[in-house]
């Protein structure tokens, strides 16, 4: 037996094993519809910052009414903030943020240009070893960190945030997830208006066992709104829109349903 021959014979196994995952079904996926009655106990809470456009976050006013409201207020396992670019030479808001209100601080870049980097900051309470996300470059972002969430009875979740403005962020979006969204792996962003529907379509027939809820605040001039894509154990419970200082703030709630 030549060796090109043995070798092709060894790469055959692992060639089918790949290729026997369960595929999406032609119809689609549907998600089952959650419980209508909400546990208390099993209630994750969420702030996202974001003026839901292309404007940088905090402007000439600043975010001081931002670190009092976190020290004052502990109730979110995590704080996140769209478009709390990082720019050369200067200091981080989030980073400061973090100093002023004794939490720990992330960065997740969007766009990279010589003198910022967009992106969205990510603040929490705990102590995290290790940063997690995935990378497709010159298009997709997405990254964040696993924590437990104290509920009924403590739960760990991977709580991810990324940016989407286009259907080419989709497909490297689904491959990265893979079976990712069975770990308690929970993604929150902004989604522009335009990719929105897209969106949905896209993932209905391309991945399974999840859970996609949108969010879009009562004003109509917003570019972009929330999504929220978390696995089948865990179901977006809605949103309440207010403003911290000049910032518009979102504070979110997620079921865990087991």
């Amino acid at each position: 037996m030549n060796l090109q021959y043995l070798f092709q014979w060894m790469m055959l196994p692992v060639v089918l094993l790949a290729s026997c995952k369960d595929p999406v079904p032609d119809t689609g996926f549907v998600a089952p519809d959650p419980p209508a009655e909400v546990n208390d106990r099993n209630l994750i809470s969420l702030e996202f910052y974001s003026r839901l456009n292309d404007e940088t976050l905090f402007g000439p006013d600043g975010y001081q009414p931002v670190v009092e409201r976190i020290n004052t207020t502990t109730s979110a396992l995590a704080y996140f903030f769209d478009r709390s670019d990082a720019w050369i030479g200067q200091k981080s808001s989030v980073v400061d943020i973090a100093l002023k209100t004794k939490t720990k601080s992330f960065f997740v870049q969007n766009n990279l240009s010589a003198a910022s980097v967009e992106g969205t900051g990510i603040i929490v309470r705990p102590i995290i070893n290790a940063f997690e996300g995935f990378v497709a470059p010159d298009t997709l972002f997405a990254g964040g960190c696993t924590l437990i969430a104290p509920l009924g009875q403590p739960v760990t979740v991977t709580l991810m945030t990324c940016r989407i403005n286009g259907k080419q962020q989709f497909r490297p979006l689904v491959n990265n997830l893979g079976d990712g969204l069975k770990t308690n792996r929970v993604l929150i962003g902004v989604i522009s208006n335009a990719s929105a529907e897209e969106f949905g379509r896209y993932l209905k027939y391309n991945l399974k066992d999840f859970r996609l809820s949108l969010y879009k605040p009562g004003d109509s001039s917003s570019d972009y709104q929330l999504f929220f894509l978390t696995p089948l154990n865990f179901v977006f419970r809605g949103a309440v829109a207010s403003t911290v200082g000049t910032v518009p703030m979102y504070e979110c709630t997620i079921e865990y349903l087991r």
